[in-house]
């Protein structure tokens, strides 16, 4: 069976990383290493880690120059081991108990080990509040965006060594990273999409002007790394602009921003703007 490298960021972030260890703590599969990289913390986080009675737990506890510059020094901790990687910040959790049994019985039973594994995901809001299942979209449509979160994506560990996070993007160095992670790979054979939810993340410490600058840094990957002509890279740029704009009203009349979702998904928007064929 696989073993899994599963990389946390925390920062001054304790109550979240507590939740991301009872969701690690209660799976059924037991081979992972849980790697946190802690940006010097002052609420305690660091030292509840060291006291912690947990097997798997690697900690790295010192300054980074921003989340990316984290997610490198874990990537690097991560693939020094064969397996499968996952990034899953503080306060995330895992959907079940089940989730790296089901993820690696999959890659047992694939015909070829697959350099992916992604599946779907749980968005939450905040507390209180309305908890969203998000189905990953196929690999195809990669130039409208991340497929699925991060959280519920598992990069095989000699591809993934070979590739990082690129430092001038400092909030979508996720999506250049899968974009260069994908690239050359027949999606057919080697990625294996799991139609099950696989992570659940919390959405409501994202300001909306964090949302609107990614998206200016998804348009100069969208130009340099998939080699998008400007017209169709603008018009993704507006059609998401519209997206954050329109979700932000959904959201504030108590409507499940995952209908808006759906929408901005739809089959015709994408035939024109990624050329695909079909009805």
């Amino acid at each position: 069976m696989p073993r899994f490298s599963i990389v946390t960021l925390n920062w001054n972030n304790l109550a979240g990383l507590q939740a991301t260890q009872r969701s690690l703590a209660s799976q059924r599969h037991r081979d992972f290493r849980w790697i946190v990289v802690d940006g010097a913390s002052s609420d305690g986080s660091a030292e509840w880690l060291a006291q912690l009675d947990f097997a798997p737990l690697e900690l790295l506890s010192e300054r980074d120059k921003g989340i990316y510059d984290a997610m490198a020094k874990g990537r690097a901790m991560a693939v020094e081991t064969s397996g499968y990687t996952l990034f899953l910040g503080s306060g995330d959790c895992l959907a079940d108990s089940g989730v790296l049994e089901r993820v690696a019985a999959a890659i047992e039973a694939a015909a070829m080990p697959p350099a992916l594994v992604y599946g779907d995901f749980q968005r939450s809001l905040g507390a209180h509040r309305r908890v969203d299942l998000i189905p990953a979209r196929p690999l195809e449509w990669l130039p409208l965006g991340v497929p699925t979160a991060l959280q519920s994506m598992y990069f095989e560990n000699s591809r993934l060594a070979s590739i990082t996070f690129r430092p001038q993007y400092k909030l979508s160095a996720n999506y250049c990273l899968l974009i260069e992670f994908l690239e050359g790979l027949d999606h057919r054979t080697n990625t294996l999409r799991l139609r099950s939810s696989l992570s659940q993340i919390d959405r409501s410490g994202v300001s909306q002007q964090r949302r609107f600058d990614a998206l200016k840094e998804d348009m100069q990957i969208r130009l340099r790394f998939l080699a998008l002509p400007w017209p169709r890279v603008l018009a993704l740029y507006l059609l998401h602009y519209i997206h954050a704009h329109a979700k932000l009203a959904w959201v504030s009349l108590g409507l499940a921003p995952s209908r808006i979702d759906r929408m901005i998904a739809s089959r015709v928007v994408l035939r024109h703007l990624l050329k695909r064929d079909g009805p």
